[in-house]
Order: C-alpha cells, then sequence, then structure tokens
C-alpha cells in the first residue's frame, strides 16, 4: 500500500480521536462542513476513487499514460466541488473512525485481489489519464488536503 496513504491516515485517525462530539458536529462560524462530515465525505471519496480502478479493470483499459502532478488537490485556495455531498448526521468519533476503517478496509481488499493495477489505466474527472496506481497518491493527497480542512474547523470554533 501507498506509504503516504498509511501516514495520512494515521494522521486523520489521531486527530479525529481526540476530538469530542461537539467539536466533530460543529461547523465553523462562516459555514461549511463539519469535522464529522469530512469524514463522512473522506470515507465515499476513497470508495469512489477505488470504484475508477474497478471500472478501468472491467474495461480492460491496459497501457501506459504519464503521472500527474496531484500537488493542486492539497491547495485549498483551489475549490473544489465534492461529488459527494455529507449528510448532516450527528457523529461521534467512533461512528467516524468506523467509517474511515470500512473504506480502508475495502481499499486493502482491493488491492489484495487486484495483483495487476499497474497495468491499468483510469480516466480520472480532473487529471485525464492516470496509471491507475496513481489513484493512491491522489487519495492520500485527498485526505491532507481534508486534513487542513479540519484543522482550519477546529481552529475556527475555539
Amino acid at each position: 500500500m501507498n506509504p503516504n496513504m498509511l501516514e495520512t491516515r494515521h494522521e486523520l485517525i489521531a486527530l479525529v480521536q481526540s476530538l469530542n462530539e461537539e467539536e466533530l458536529n460543529t461547523p465553523a462560524p462562516s459555514g461549511g462542513w463539519t469535522v464529522a462530515q469530512v469524514v463522512e465525505h473522506l470515507a465515499v471519496a476513497e470508495v469512489n476513487f477505488l470504484k475508477l480502478v474497478d471500472h478501468a479493470i472491467r474495461q480492460r483499459k491496459i497501457g501506459r499514460a504519464d503521472t500527474k502532478d496531484f500537488s493542486i488537490v492539497r491547495d485549498r485556495s483551489v475549490k473544489m466541488k465534492a461529488q459527494h455531498e455529507p449528510s448532516a448526521i450527528r457523529r461521534d468519533h467512533e461512528e467516524c473512525l468506523t467509517m474511515l476503517q470500512q473504506s480502508r478496509k475495502k481499499t486493502e481488499l482491493f488491492i489484495t485481489e487486484h495483483k495487476d493495477i499497474e497495468q491499468y489505466i483510469v480516466s480520472h474527472p480532473r487529471f485525464g489519464d492516470i496509471p491507475a496506481t496513481s489513484v493512491f497518491t491522489l487519495i492520500a493527497e485527498h485526505e491532507n488536503r481534508h486534513i487542513d480542512q479540519i484543522k482550519e474547523i477546529l481552529e475556527s470554533i475555539k
């Protein structure tokens, strides 16, 4: 598994574990998502990233594609529209951790079941054709972006 995925997930879990229910469910005064909603978004997005790879495998989209610079994903000044709007359900940290654990188990299982991922090309809606293995870098960059967002939310609600 991508080492960056492991590092970002550990950081995210440590951050979520340290929060109480109020911190998880309070949006920034300026509006936007709560930490719990960010966590839900990350769990859903991780599975959606896997669907891109699964689609490439089912379509037998074999070949080579250039790796891309995904640093734009981390840039919070660049606004991106989420493909999934999270629910307004209040959650405690156990529920948040469970969502993250379930999505990561799906990723681990997917990687275990598909040993030949590196031969496929994924068509990403923003980056175009990318090596399928790049999806795991994207997952990590996406989580890093939202870890920064969580820190911003927490700073604003203090």
